[in-house]
């Protein structure tokens, strides 16, 4: 037996639970088994064994000693006969980072179910997919970019493997009722697979898909030598977002209601975040799966994994993926435009943008931006989106040098792809390209916890970017619009509220503002404004009624502590960004030609 087998039994929906017998011949007289303590591309411990219920070892002899060592590493006394090991994994993680079970859907990750044998790492697995028992699931199919044994039908239960241990992490498999769609990208099959049943255009999705796909390949000038099929694997919930990128698949969460509806042809706000989800993971394939940093060239995944790249990696893809949509005719020039608007000003609206670097972000990633608490927007920089941000900024710099972002990025692929980037990779590109200036100005913007210079770089797009007050929590830019029964300008107290057991309750202050000069913390409870209650509904119109400037009495709950509080209503620091094309021939060279 020189592979190692698993075999995964969906055997307890309703108590969702997932019955795996690991099989394997021993090679020594003591091995040891773990499970991944994170799974690639989602950098926070998760600490999946502490979902195994039951364990026991055994083989033709009888019972076999099985030792915990730590939270999720087993030592196995070993005799020379094949060796099963059979354990229960509780599986209820609404999430596409381990596993969920109910009676519509499996969503099963490797990299929480499958115990890594030591010394075994680089055979073969297998794993034997069981078709559940249960009623529910007589119409169930599985996909998967698991290689299919041949006796395995298509999207059917039976026999799949990976070359090695890494490779079987790296790929989810989903059962359920789904329907299935496939188009071709340089005669590579691709999968869009879509759970549930739903009121959606799915022939339309895959046209957009086909696009999106197609546009990013351009980015790279072509497909990865490795890839021999890509799979979509999309599960639609009734309330959900997100996804993780894999070696030739993605697993996808999104609402039903992000699903393109029958007979509509405008991409609305929904659809147009579920089609960027797509185009974001497929960059993927090339960026981080493939090319990554030199540190994940070999993931260690019983603890933490530190990198400085993260904003390379998710800011640069997080770039392209909306880039993609508008480059593929699939939304305008101006809804792209309102969407670097909102990016803009996901950034510029908080105080963190003058407290952490780019590169500190991505190191504390496991501690900060995966365990975000109240404190966040004052302490913690968002990769994905100052990442982005730094990636516009690089573009209107190279365009204005007759290159393209797409010519850097190229350049990094070919350079790094067999070593792994190092920490100065752009660096030593943009130097390479005779940009040593540019290269110079891009590491300042990534050590430094400075806003980006946005309204002077952006120009070189045709871009014209000013930033206004904030004016509520939900406020992410654009024009003021004057409305019929208040001022166009509000005051804003300079805090984000939530509902809390009916009460209008403090759930983030920003530091330097109206509510953190009054004194106001996080789970304040706000009774009344001037004497007149307060309610969930009623509270920005009773702000409305203050003129920017004046002063009043807020009284509130502290605990268990009646308070009042002098609240000054100023208006907030120019947070939230108005962008506007101010030259059309710029902007219309970027949206709509890319650049080698």
């Amino acid at each position: 037996m020189n592979y190692v087998n698993y075999q995964l039994d969906v055997s307890d929906i309703t108590a969702h639970l997932i019955t795996v017998t690991l099989s394997f011949k021993p090679t020594q007289a003591v091995h040891e088994l773990t499970l991944p303590a994170w799974i690639p591309g989602s950098y926070m411990i998760r600490d999946f064994a502490r979902n195994i219920v039951s364990i026991n070892a055994y083989d033709d002899v009888g019972s076999l000693k099985l030792t915990q060592l730590d939270k999720q590493r087993w030592q196995l006394s070993c005799n020379n006969h094949i060796i099963y090991v059979r354990y229960q994994v509780y599986a209820n993680d609404l999430s596409v980072r381990a596993a969920y079970i109910d009676d519509e859907v499996a969503v099963l990750n490797p990299a929480c179910l499958c115990l890594c044998v030591s010394e075994l790492q680089t055979l073969v697995h297998h794993v034997d997919v069981i078709k559940p028992q249960a009623d529910v699931a007589a119409s169930w199919r599985l996909a998967t970019g698991l290689s299919r044994a041949s006796d395995t039908p298509f999207v059917g239960f039976g026999r799949y493997y990976a070359d090695n241990y890494q490779i079987l992490i790296d790929s989810p498999l989903l059962l359920g009722v789904f329907t299935l769609c496939e188009f071709s990208i340089n005669d590579i099959n691709h999968y869009l697979v879509v759970t549930g049943s739903n009121l959606t255009d799915l022939t339309r999705f895959t046209d957009d898909l086909t696009k999106i796909c197609q546009q990013q390949l351009n980015v790279f000038g072509a497909l990865p030598d490795d890839l021999d099929s890509y799979w979509f694997l999309l599960w639609v919930t009734e309330d959900g977002y997100g996804g993780l990128e894999h070696l030739n698949s993605t697993l996808l969460l999104c609402s039903r209601f992000d699903l393109p509806t029958p007979g509509v042809e405008l991409v609305d706000e929904n659809y147009q975040n579920l089609l960027a989800l797509c185009s974001h993971e497929y960059f993927h394939t090339w960026w981080v799966k493939r090319l990554k940093p030199a540190c994940f060239m070999q993931y260690q995944l019983a603890n933490e994994q530190y990198t400085s790249q993260l904003w390379l990696y998710e800011g640069f893809t997080s770039y392209f993926d909306d880039l993609a949509l508008v480059h593929s005719g699939l939304i305008t020039a101006e809804s792209y435009i309102k969407t670097v608007e909102k990016l803009i000003s996901r950034v510029t609206r908080n105080p963190s943008d003058q407290v952490q670097s780019l590169v500190d972000s991505s190191f504390t990633a496991w501690t900060k931006f995966y365990k975000q608490d109240e404190n966040a927007v004052n302490a913690v920089v968002s990769y994905y989106a100052k990442g982005a941000l730094l990636a516009l900024c690089l573009e209107a710099a190279l365009r204005q040098r007759g290159l393209s972002l797409q010519h850097v990025v190229r350049q990094l692929w070919q350079r790094f792809i067999a070593t792994g980037t190092p920490d100065n990779a752009l660096s030593v590109v943009l130097n390479e390209l005779g940009l040593s200036e540019l290269a110079s100005q891009s590491e300042q913007w990534l050590h430094e916890a400075k806003p980006l210079p946005l309204a002077d770089t952006l120009a070189n797009l045709g871009l014209k970017v000013t930033l206004r007050p904030m004016q509520h929590g939900d406020d992410f830019g654009g024009e003021i619009l004057k409305k019929s029964y208040g001022p166009a300008n509000l005051p804003f107290i300079g805090a984000l509220t939530k509902t809390v057991n009916g009460q209008l309750t403090i759930s983030q202050v920003y530091h330097g503002g109206a509510a953190h000069q009054a004194g106001l913390m996080v789970g304040d409870q706000l009774i009344a404004l001037d004497n007149r209650k307060i309610t969930n509904n009623n509270f920005n119109q009773l702000l409305q009624r203050y003129e920017i400037n004046s002063e009043t009495i807020l009284h509130l709950f502290r605990k268990d502590r009646l308070l009042q509080c002098s609240l000054q209503l100023c208006q907030s620091n120019a947070q939230v960004a108005i962008v506007n094309i101010s030259d059309q021939t710029l902007c219309d060279n970027w949206l709509t030609m890319d650049m080698e």
